[in-house]
């Protein structure tokens, strides 16, 4: 489109021709000189009132100048807000393939719409539009336990997904040594033993002197993802969507997690991400779940507490919890998943069960 001129260049134009000065053409129409010269160097506009004084003195018709300045003035706001339309076009694109108000919640996006899409770019990985479209329709999900849910949110899980590997990439961690595994169990153990109005900062400060980055992220509404680890800039990270406020369940997904860590992550798996929801396992899903009992409470002491008895009443389980060291509320957890009706019953630990946010 061929870029208007400011109309106060012709009528410049016309008081050379007409030998006069802006002085004296600003006395005939009876302006003052400084908002002629205004309108001459194309910084103010023709009003109607100027337009009709000059078609009196033959300086053209009074409808040609405000027709030419209203030409002038959209093709300026249009240049103005160019890169803004565009902007706008490019957010709406992005809007339609990420959890707007979980974005939003976080924190990652804001009212002003070049700063979001700047935000969301960076937590992405990309640079422009086409980088970011691409990334959705290539993105792989490694090990990730499908639920009935998956397909029609499929961008709430990448979006979180992503959003996790994005907020431990800087965290400060020790160098991970994987033998240490068994030290690293004993303190955790110990943490949830007391579960402290602390327990998760203590956890993640316990996780990064052992060189794992740990994180909690909260998830988009209908996207069933409870956690995810993965490899970090050369560490182990785990991050948490903490979907249940339980002792027991955050206990079995940090060891479930920590499974992957030091039988997958570590080993053969370098690459992959996993993720755990509701869903039928894997072979490696289940050598997790099995690291994470195993962790949790050692299959030999289980064992003697599961053929010694018949009903596990809460005096029994409290019995057992404090012979092992393990919190009542995690004893009970595996006796709930294990024996399916139990969790139906009764039991003063549950109260005990929550997790202490302080």
């Amino acid at each position: 489109m061929k870029k208007a001129t400011h109309p106060g260049k012709e009528i410049l134009d016309l008081i050379n021709k007409k030998s006069i000065s802006q002085r004296e053409l600003a006395s005939l129409i009876q302006i003052s000189p400084s908002v002629l010269n205004g309108i001459l160097v194309n910084k103010k506009t023709i009003s109607p009132e100027v337009a009709i004084k000059l078609a009196s003195l033959g300086f053209g018709k009074a409808q040609d100048w405000l027709i030419k300045q209203a030409i002038y003035n959209l093709h300026t706001t249009m240049d103005n807000i160019e890169d803004e339309a565009s902007a706008i076009k490019e957010w709406s694109e992005i809007k339609s393939l990420i959890p707007f108000n979980f974005f939003k919640k976080q924190g990652v996006i804001n009212s002003n719409i070049e700063e979001s899409i700047k935000s969301i770019f960076e937590v992405y990985g990309v640079k422009n539009l086409n980088q970011f479209k691409k990334f959705h329709s290539d993105y792989i999900f490694s090990h990730y336990r499908k639920s009935s849910a998956f397909k029609e949110q499929r961008n709430n899980v990448i979006a979180w997904s992503t959003l996790a590997e994005y907020i431990v990439k800087d965290d400060d961690t020790k160098k991970f040594t994987a033998n240490k595994k068994e030290e690293l169990i004993n303190h955790l153990n110990k943490i949830f033993y007391k579960n402290p109005k602390t327990i998760l900062s203590d956890v993640k400060n316990l996780l990064s002197n052992y060189g794992i980055k740990f994180e909690i992220l909260d998830r988009p509404s209908k996207t069933p993802v409870d956690g995810k680890s993965f490899m970090s800039e050369g560490n182990p990270a785990i991050v948490l969507s903490l979907k249940y406020k339980r002792l027991d369940n955050f206990a079995f997904t940090i060891m479930h997690e920590l499974g992957h860590v030091f039988l997958h992550l570590t080993k053969k798996h370098k690459e992959d991400s996993f993720f755990i929801n509701s869903s039928k396992n894997s072979i490696l899903e289940f050598e997790a779940n099995q690291f994470a009992r195993n962790a949790l409470i050692p299959q030999e002491e289980w064992e003697n507490f599961e053929y010694s008895t018949e009903v596990f009443s809460d005096n029994l389980i409290r019995k057992f919890a404090r012979k092992i060291k393990v919190h009542p509320a995690i004893v009970r957890g595996r006796v709930c998943f294990e024996y399916n009706n139990y969790y139906r019953r009764k039991s003063n630990i549950t109260q005990e069960n929550k997790i202490n946010f302080g």
